[in-house]
């Protein structure tokens, strides 16, 4: 069952006490979202390492990308890894040398999916940072393992 999303503050006077004491609280991460933020964090890895077979292994197939108006569906690793090549090297081309978090927000989670909002940046090899852009990534468990499921981009900000 999915946690309740937590009130903003500005709303918390109007949400019922009884309500508000189901939430989990910040410094209390359930185990499924320490699992989930772990599969982000491996996904991210891969990619800055390269290793196009590595980066594959961190999704869950069929794995979906909706970005610049498009949606993109892999069926599979080796499609996923034959697809992305000349993506990674036109990345790289472009002076790009590794990515990272900004920011992570869970703000959706079950024991076997989670929504995460995620903003990266991407950086040159002098670690100035190029751009950044907001994203959310679906996160789900198949037979015990997490991976990405799908991402949804948006345009740099």
């Amino acid at each position: 069952m999915p946690r309740p999303c937590r009130p903003q503050p500005a709303l918390e006077a109007a949400v019922p006490a009884d309500t508000r004491a189901h939430e989990t609280p910040a410094h209390d991460t359930p185990a499924h979202e320490a699992a989930a933020r772990a599969a982000l964090d491996a996904f991210l890895d891969a990619l800055n390492s390269r290793d196009l077979t590595a980066w594959a292994r961190t999704l869950h197939y069929p794995h979906v990308r909706v970005h610049e108006g498009e949606v993109t569906v892999w069926e599979d690793e080796a499609g996923y890894v034959e697809r992305s090549t000349p993506e990674l090297a036109l990345l790289v081309d472009s002076g790009w040398a590794r990515s990272g978090w900004e920011s992570v927000e869970l703000s959706q989670s079950s024991p076997d999916q989670v929504h995460a909002l995620v903003r990266f940046a991407r950086y040159d090899a002098a670690g100035e940072r190029t751009g950044s852009f907001d994203s959310v990534y679906v996160l789900t468990r198949r037979s015990e393992r997490w991976g990405v499921l799908a991402r949804i981009g948006f345009p740099a900000v």
